[in-house]
């Protein structure tokens, strides 16, 4: 395989030029066609003054312009910042400003995220291009900006350890961080999901998961890195996915566990054929094994596959289809090219069965992140070793089980207590929707554990009844103090539960924060 992205899209359109590249809501590219296009944009960039190892700030829903943008960036040698387009504009305007963005492009939909840092930064340099409509002269047209450029880029010669992606990670903890991942270390990551995944240049892939994450980028520029077709659209309701597979002979597909669980609640799931899906694939947060169960049964033909990764690292493990239902709660073995050990406080390596946290090594992602030398720093351990913060334990197979992440341990009456334990045993009871484990301050035993909880449509459930199913399955320190009921928990972009804002208000006015 070719060594960055760019040079596979070149080596595609050279010897695939008429194959099926990309099919969105603007119609059919053909690997000639998206070569051309985005051969264009990246001239058109650098004539607006756009160099390699600048950053193009992004926020826009998925569509044509965001992967000829993904390789206009490959090819010029800059580097793509993603935004979520559910930025308010103070978010919206710490990214482009801490990126140091030369280039902002947007959906005329998103203007108001966007047009304070616009207005603050265009004075300084900031290219503004948008998607829509034009409403000002100091903004250039997304489709002008194409039409003006040149399809020879053979003066482009990318520096393959400059930076290609910036994504911000949540910001758990403060400020986000911004990921520096290098051009030949996206690549090789690439080719290691493509290897994970068995990707050819006969599968089509569907992606309905927005591109502002960098999983859905992944998989997204996996697909085309390969050859074979993306599908790739906005409209993540279950009628339209189950229309393009079918329509489209979708091969596979990846989603996050809520897009799943809308998925199997859909009834069109019992009409659709989807008898061209070979696999599919889920990551972001713990697919609920009820999901999993119907997911495999009604694809008995297209292998489920789980993974647990990060922006920071890329793809670090991978559960394939045949350990699904008798690995629960797993996210499977590292994939090839990374290592994983897991560390007690004294960075002792632990025994299989063990609690530790997760330190990940090899072929990861990131350089550093961005203008954050002390993140940098805290994160990196010795022999190159990368930690997020998270716990594990690996079973005598060598799988990988992710107990939690270190920050959202409880500690009460002296004993550690890990939230995804007690969720797991309340996901169980046939009431419950959804469940968030906190912890809440408590004077004599620093804090304790709370469910906070929201019950299925139709059903009931008190708190009396959830207490003694929680009983029925964990140890006496692990269950609830009390049960609260919500009508919904707030959820981040990509799907998971926000446990920090749920915790919030339980630690308000409180001077220490267990």
């Amino acid at each position: 395989m070719p060594s960055i992205i760019g040079d596979a899209l070149a080596w595609n359109a050279s010897y695939a030029p008429d194959r099926v590249a990309l099919v969105s809501q603007t119609g059919r590219l053909s690997y000639r066609e998206l070569w051309a296009r985005s051969a264009r944009l990246a001239d058109a960039l650098s004539r607006h003054g756009i160099q390699p190892g600048d950053r193009i700030a992004m926020m826009l829903a998925n569509g044509a312009p965001y992967v000829e943008l993904y390789l206009a960036a490959a090819l010029l040698g800059a580097a793509v910042v993603p935004l979520n387009f559910r930025f308010v504009a103070s978010e919206a305007e710490y990214v482009v400003k801490h990126s140091g963005a030369r280039a902002l492009v947007f959906e005329d939909a998103f203007r108001e995220a966007v047009e304070p840092s616009r207005r603050l930064l265009e004075s300084q340099g900031l290219r503004s291009i948008v998607v829509g409509a034009q409403r000002n002269s100091s903004e250039v047209g997304y489709e002008a900006l194409v039409d003006s450029g040149s399809a020879n880029v053979r003066s482009f010669s990318p520096d393959p350890e400059a930076c290609y992606f910036q994504g911000y990670t949540s910001g758990t903890t403060g400020f986000p961080k911004g990921c520096v991942n290098p051009h030949r270390r996206f690549a090789d990551c690439l080719k290691r999901m493509a290897r994970v995944y068995e990707v050819t240049t006969q599968d089509v892939l569907l992606m309905a998961a927005p591109l502002f994450h960098e999983a859905p980028a992944l998989f997204l520029l996996t697909q085309l890195f390969a050859g074979g077709t993306v599908v790739v659209t906005a409209d993540s309701s279950p009628e339209n996915v189950f229309d393009l597979v079918d329509r489209e002979k979708v091969t596979w597909t990846f989603m996050v566990p809520t897009m799943w669980a809308a998925m199997v609640a859909s009834p069109m799931l019992n009409y659709a054929d989807l008898g061209s899906l070979r696999a599919v694939v889920s990551g972001g947060a713990p697919l609920q094994t009820r999901i999993k169960q119907i997911l495999v049964d009604r694809l008995p033909h297209a292998g489920l596959h789980e993974f647990y990764g990060a922006t920071e690292v890329g793809l670090i493990t991978n559960l394939r289809p045949e350990d699904q239902l008798r690995k629960t709660r797993c996210v499977g073995k590292p994939v090839p090219g990374i290592f994983v050990e897991l560390r007690d406080d004294s960075g002792a390596v632990v025994r299989a069965g063990e609690i530790g946290e997760i330190h990940i090594g090899g072929s990861t992602l990131i350089r550093e992140y961005y203008r954050n030398p002390e993140a940098t720093a805290r994160a990196r351990s010795d022999r190159g070793f990368f930690t997020l913060g998270d716990m594990g334990r690996f079973d005598e197979e060598g799988y990988l089980y992710i107990v939690d992440r270190k920050k959202d341990m409880i500690i009460s009456g002296g004993e550690n207590i890990f939230p995804n334990d007690i969720e797991d045993v309340l996901y169980q009871h046939p009431a419950v929707q959804m469940v968030a484990v906190v912890g809440a301050p408590h004077e004599h035993w620093g804090e304790v554990v709370v469910g906070v909880v929201v019950l299925r449509a139709g059903q009931s459930a008190g708190e009396a009844e959830l207490l003694a199913h929680c009983r029925s399955h964990l140890s006496s320190f692990k269950v609830p103090k009390r049960i609260d009921f919500r009508d919904s928990l707030p959820l981040s972009s990509f799907g998971k539960i926000l446990r920090r804002d749920i915790r919030k208000p339980y630690w308000a006015g409180h001077e220490a924060q267990v």
